[in-house]
């Protein structure tokens, strides 16, 4: 009984080592076979970070080329080409190609596209990407690339002979252009006299305090300022949003905390004016020239304007082509006149740096001086003398000029980023069109006239002798200079000698009559100015000189004068935005 039993517990205890021995072989097989699997996640893992890096990385040196200023095409040549570099820098082997298709990426290589992403695309918005790779050339520019990197890494522990497994890896960098906002006017920014210049444009109505004026020149509002005001959602909105004038004014001092100067600059505002700007069609675009193209002028939004100009711009544009009341703004003689009307409103610029096969002067960002007819007829004779029989003896003299103030444009040809914006720097080219002189029509000062005009009449007893001259309009044109301003920066270009020269050009285009009359019997000789020209000129240069200067000083504005202001640059980091 003992020996039986003895021997069974040995046998039991025996199956039990062994029992044990299996649990632990499985066991282990099973820890064994974690612990590889493991191993091969955690390096598949490791892979797709490492390739979501080189995404990434290629991804913002492809988006880096959109920044330039360069066609299309062009930008997205040097995007393949710089995504490529990255990636091998990187320590990606695979060939970099161009591919916008919806889902790129079904081979080992990397596919670039560049194309556009706007976060306000709602057809865009799959996956949160908001990008699409088909965009109309025309009406915008690349703003971003989409990089995807694909890439088989083989399975450590796998089977042999399996073809491993493809990892993804996609990224999208965008890159706004640098831009810059800037205007040129001609004398209207100079702010010594602007005041007395914007009292005229609003009907002298304006009763703003010099410290007040200067307080509106150092400030800048944003186009994202005024759309938040004007409880608008889009820029687009915004700029095509139609305003009186006194609606704008309202608008940019509340957007510039400045509401409190609304009643000094609009109090007892004539009515004309405000119809004046509806008629004119008066919004934020009329004022601006915002050359961005969709959806990239989004990277405008935060550029600085200055409130003064879009203020004084908005005034000239309420007033396009009406005659400006200049009643006491410049002492003439009894008799004289003055007449001025806005032809064409200048506008403020905002833009990158761009060619243009289109604009004239080669570049997209431009923006230009206001184009004004200026008439004035100066009168000396009669009317300054209030005997009736005096008057009847003494000589009329009357000179009525139209002078046309052309338009002057200033483009921006180069931007330098920095991280201080003190040391940004934005290159402007300002170029000067014709000025023109011609004799004016006596009854309508804003016309060349199409025939004789009367110069003098000299009553001389039995005898009388009339000047008249015959009309010639002359062009003179101006030069083209460079200009290299940081934000702020305000500069002053001009053409030397313009006004003389106008002058002058007009006195050799005066071919004069001389009608004299003795006892009714005309004798009639041409006079050609030719070899008088000289001391001609001065003559009327020193009577209309001052005259002018007065006038012009008054308005701030000065012939072949162009005041270059550049009021912010704005250099947006390249980032990932998926």
């Amino acid at each position: 009984m003992t020996m039986a039993w003895r021997r069974r517990t040995h046998r039991t205890r025996a199956q039990a080592r062994g029992a044990v021995s299996i649990l632990m072989v499985v066991l282990l097989a099973t820890i064994g076979m974690a612990a590889l699997v493991s191993i091969d996640v955690g390096h598949v893992f490791y892979r797709q970070r490492q390739l979501q890096s080189v995404a990434d990385m290629a991804a913002l040196a492809a988006a880096q080329q959109l920044r330039r200023a360069d066609s299309n095409a062009v930008m997205t040549e040097r995007a393949l080409a710089a995504a490529q570099a990255s990636g091998t820098q990187n320590g990606f082997s695979g060939a970099a190609r161009e591919d916008c298709g919806a889902s790129p990426g079904g081979e080992d290589g990397m596919a670039v596209c560049a194309g556009v992403w706007d976060p306000n695309d709602a057809a865009a918005a799959a996956g949160g990407r908001h990008f699409r790779g088909s965009y109309d050339p025309a009406r915008m520019s690349p703003n971003a690339v989409r990089v995807v990197v694909s890439k088989t890494v083989p399975i450590l522990f796998g089977i042999p002979g399996g073809e491993g497994r493809r990892l993804r890896a996609e990224a999208i960098g965008n890159a706004s252009p640098p831009v810059a906002a800037f205007s040129v006017g001609s004398g209207l920014l100079n702010f010594e006299s602007s005041r007395s210049a914007l009292a005229l444009l609003l009907g002298n109505t304006i009763s703003l305090s010099a410290s007040d004026w200067q307080g509106l020149v150092n400030t800048t509002v944003t186009l994202d300022q005024l759309r938040l005001k004007a409880g608008v959602g889009t820029v687009d909105e915004l700029l095509n949003a139609g305003l009186s004038l006194s609606e704008f004014y309202a608008l940019v001092l509340g957007a510039a905390n400045k509401e409190s100067l609304l009643n000094a600059m609009l109090g007892g505002m004539p009515a004309i004016i405000d119809a004046r700007a509806l008629a004119a069609g008066l919004n934020v675009g009329r004022v601006l020239d915002l050359g961005v193209l969709a959806p990239a002028m989004s990277s405008a939004a935060d550029v600085g304007l200055n409130v003064a100009e879009l203020l004084m711009l908005a005034a000239q544009v309420a007033n396009r082509g009406a005659a400006v009341d200049l009643a006491g703004a410049v002492p003439l003689l009894p008799g004289s006149q003055l007449a001025l009307r806005i032809v064409e409103p200048p506008r403020m610029a905002v833009g990158p740096v761009r060619p243009s096969t289109t604009d004239p002067m080669g570049w997209e960002t431009t923006a230009r001086t206001s184009q004004m007819d200026l008439g004035i007829q100066l009168q000396l004779g009669a009317n300054l003398v209030d005997s009736r029989v005096l008057s009847a003896l003494t000589p009329t003299l009357v000179l009525p000029l139209r002078v046309q103030l052309a338009t002057a444009q200033s483009a921006l040809t180069g931007l330098r980023c920095a991280a201080a914006p003190a040391d940004r720097r934005a290159t402007l080219n300002t170029v000067t069109t014709v000025s023109s002189i011609c004799l004016a029509r006596k009854n309508d000062l804003g016309q060349c006239a199409n025939s004789d005009v009367e110069l003098a009449n000299v009553p001389l007893g039995v005898a009388h002798v009339a000047v008249m001259a015959s009309p010639r309009q002359q062009t003179v044109p101006g030069n083209s200079i460079t200009s290299v301003l940081a934000p702020g920066d305000h500069q002053e270009v001009s053409s030397r000698g313009q006004l003389a020269a106008l002058v002058e050009d007009l006195a050799r285009n005066l071919d004069l009559k001389v009608t004299v009359s003795l006892l009714g019997i005309p004798l009639t000789t041409e006079l050609k100015l030719g070899g008088i020209v000289s001391a001609l000129s001065s003559v009327i240069f020193g009577v209309l000189g001052p005259t002018l200067d007065g006038l012009l000083a008054a308005l701030g504005i000065q012939l072949s004068n162009a005041d270059l202001w550049v009021h912010d640059v704005d250099c947006d980091n390249t980032r990932l935005v998926y």
